[in-house]
Parts: structure tokens; C-alpha cells; sequence
């Protein structure tokens, strides 16, 4: 297929587009942001230029990552959060619309508010606690209002990008490389960590069949951060470092937005059509781990705190 990728430049575009290609798809990245030549800047909060580029590229499908996923700047700017997550996601399904073709729509585990005790499923009541959850779940209600033939894909707690990961993992490799002999990690917040390759290999499966609908699309298992943190300490053999279990108020000054408690996810549907490969997070995480941050292996091995051969 000829297939146009929107918000390309993120960590989740840095998988999907490779593989797309090794599929034979003919690939379009775009994004407003432009970290290499062949991605095209297209803004999906001006709905004229989807359409421009939609009728010149002339798509089969339309996969759309583009969003504002800053918690903290959704909830202070919130105009700006529903005019990218929710208005841009209208304007891309308008396009699909016009011409017919199907739409992949990559939501999240946040439109939950994190009351239930077991992972979540896709029968499960959305209700979002904060503006990032309720922009992106209005994208999903457009999607569903606008079209017939769509994949609205919710992912849990991302792990990927290697040097352009900003989230949790890299938030605590960073932490360890500077040093760090004491880390705090959160034991009250559980999620689904969603490794971006495994999600783009079987996102790349599902996009080949006609079962259109929503899916949960997160890796085997459920952690608190304190567990996803511990695992990073384990696998990299850290001697020295202590880490310390604390409550979310811990960092309520640097994170104040409202989190819901779980966003454990269940792929309930994926396991129902058969098609469920995603892997046990913590095989995930050594995984990246091993790709992108073998030479933080070898500088604690050179300082001595690290046992791993």
C-alpha cells in the first residue's frame, strides 16, 4: 500500500516506518517537526494541508501518530491540546473520509481513570482523569463518528527511540549515567510498558486485515514504574545504586497533572482474532536495552559498578 504516516518523527514512527518498508509499503512520513530530509512537514491541525497532501499523494491508508503527548502541556494549554489531539485527528479522518480509505488511529492507555483492579480491555468504559486523556479519547470518538473502516490502536507506557527517548526509561539510563547513587520510582502507578518495535511489527500484521475496530496493543504483563526501574538496575548488574520506592506526591511539583492509578491494558481483542504476539515486557526491555545502551553497560563496568560481562 501507499501509506501516509503522520507525526513520523516521533519514537514510534522511527519503528513503524522501517518495517512498513520491509512489507513493501510505500511510506509518506510527515511531521511538523523535520529530524531527517525524507520526512515532509505537514501540520495536522490545519486541515487544508491534509488535503492538499492527501490529494497529491493519493494514500490507501492514512496511519496517524501526530499528537501532543506532554501531560503537563496539555493540561496547562488546553486549547492547544484538543486542537492537535482532537481537531487534528477530526481533520485526518475528513480526508479519510472524502477518500475512502482506511484510518489508523494510535491512542492511549489514558483514557482510563485507573479504578479498575484488572488490566483493562476494550469493553471497558473510557473515562479519562485529565486533558491529555480526554483530547485523545475525542480523537477516537471522531474517528468512530467519521468512518467505517478504521484501527484505533491504544498503546500502554512506550518504550523506544534509543537517544530520542524522553519517557521513563531513558528518564532513569540518564539518571544512572550521570552518577546517580540513589533513584526514587513511583510504586503506586501500574501500567502496561508497550515496546515500540514489538507494537509496530504486530500493528504491521494487523493493518494487512479487514478486522477493523479497537485494539489494545501493549507488551505481555503488568508493572509499577518502582518494577520497570528495577528491572533497568537488574539487567545492567548496578552494584551500587540504591533505589528508593516512594508515592507519585513525591513528584507532584514536577508532575502535577492527575494520573489515573492503572493503565494496565489487556489485548483482549488481539487475543480473541488469534493474532496477539507481543512479547513479556521485561524480554522488551532487555531487548532495548541491549539495541540502544550498550555503552552504558561498558562505562559502570569501567567504574566498577556494574558486574555484567
Amino acid at each position: 500500500m501507499k501509506i501516509l504516516v503522520t507525526g513520523a518523527a516521533g519514537m514510534l514512527g522511527d519503528s513503524l516506518i522501517p518495517i512498513l518498508g520491509e512489507d513493501n509499503h510505500e511510506v509518506f512520513p510527515t511531521d511538523i517537526n523535520i529530524t531527517d530530509p525524507r520526512i515532509k512537514y505537514l501540520d495536522v491541525r490545519k486541515i487544508d494541508e491534509i488535503f492538499k497532501f492527501v490529494n497529491t499523494i493519493k494514500p490507501d491508508m492514512i496511519i496517524h501518530l501526530a499528537a501532543e503527548t506532554d501531560l503537563e502541556k496539555c493540561q496547562e494549554d488546553i486549547d492547544e491540546a484538543y486542537k492537535v489531539n482532537a481537531m487534528g485527528t477530526q481533520n485526518v479522518a475528513l480526508a479519510c473520509q472524502e477518500k475512502d480509505i482506511p484510518l489508523v488511529y494510535v491512542s492511549t492507555a489514558g483514557v482510563f481513570d485507573g479504578s479498575k483492579e484488572t488490566p483493562y480491555t476494550e469493553f471497558d468504559v473510557p473515562n479519562p482523569l485529565n486533558v491529555y486523556g480526554l483530547s485523545k479519547l475525542e480523537g477516537e470518538h471522531f474517528v468512530k463518528a467519521l468512518l467505517k473502516k478504521y484501527f484505533i490502536v491504544r498503546a500502554g507506557w512506550m518504550i523506544g527511540g534509543g537517544e530520542k527517548d524522553k519517557k521513563f526509561v531513558r528518564k532513569i539510563i540518564s539518571q544512572i549515567e550521570e552518577g546517580k547513587k540513589e533513584i526514587h520510582a513511583v510504586t503506586d502507578k501500574r501500567g502496561t510498558p508497550t515496546y515500540a518495535p514489538a507494537f509496530s511489527t504486530v500493528l504491521a500484521k494487523l493493518i494487512k486485515t479487514n478486522f477493523y475496530g479497537l485494539y489494545h496493543l501493549a507488551c505481555l504483563g503488568t508493572a509499577t514504574r518502582y518494577d520497570v526501574a528495577s528491572k533497568i538496575v537488574e539487567f545492567l548488574e548496578i552494584d551500587d545504586l540504591k533505589l528508593i520506592p516512594v508515592k507519585s506526591d513525591f513528584f507532584a511539583k514536577e508532575y502535577p497533572t492527575p494520573r489515573p492509578s492503572s493503565e494496565e491494558m489487556r489485548n483482549f481483542m488481539l487475543e480473541l482474532r488469534g493474532i496477539n504476539s507481543m512479547p513479556k515486557w521485561e524480554d522488551a526491555l532487555r531487548q532495548y536495552l541491549d539495541k540502544y545502551f550498550k555503552h552504558v553497560y561498558l562505562h559502570l563496568k569501567s567504574k566498577g559498578r556494574s558486574g555484567k560481562n
